[in-house]
């Protein structure tokens, strides 16, 4: 009876070991950009300091006027910028997350950012990302008073205000003459 308890138990390990190995499915997100033929996400070796600056540019272009930004973590940077134009205008808080390979933004930093456009009462509450949004983030942000940026968005609006030209085989953005 020992023996047959044990190598349950082992065998029961084994499967727990096996899963971890396997990465999660991917999100619709990641299959609608091409993430499976694709080395990384798109915008993937920025540093924070970079894709903040290019998060605030982006807001600038937009017509937007960055009151305050702060790094509200390792690769998290939180921005409040407002539109002082009438009817259209107001405040969003802005949410940008820097994933790495493989990583996404989880239902649990949408839902947190609806609650902080509540408590800042923010117009709108709009998270970027280099990377990718999971399945339930974005059912989480369904009906909420937020938008959702993933990567493959923000290099297209980057390359539209003509932000981010990549050349050859720099993963970094610049704007053209930007020695940074």
């Amino acid at each position: 009876m020992f023996l047959v308890v044990t190598i349950a138990v082992v065998v029961g390990f084994l499967v727990i070991l096996a899963m971890k190995k396997t990465p999660p499915p991917l999100s619709h997100d990641q299959l609608a950009a091409g993430f499976g033929d694709a080395p990384g996400p798109p915008l993937s070796t920025l540093t924070l300091e970079r894709f903040e600056a290019l998060c605030v540019e982006l807001l600038q272009e937009l017509g937007l006027e960055i009151e305050r930004s702060t790094r509200a973590g390792g690769r998290e940077v939180e921005m409040l910028a407002v539109n002082a134009a009438p009817i259209v205008g107001g405040r969003y808080l802005v949410h940008g997350e820097l994933l790495q390979a493989g990583e996404v933004v989880e239902a649990v930093q949408v839902l947190g950012l609806i609650d902080a456009v509540k408590g800042e009462g923010a117009s709108k509450g709009v998270l970027m990302t280099n990377g990718f949004f999971s399945d339930e983030a974005a059912k989480a942000s369904a009906g909420g008073p937020v938008e959702l940026i993933n990567g493959a968005r923000l290099e297209e609006l980057l390359r539209r205000f003509d932000i981010v030209p990549v050349t050859g085989d720099e993963r970094y953005l610049m704007r053209d003459g930007d020695g940074a």
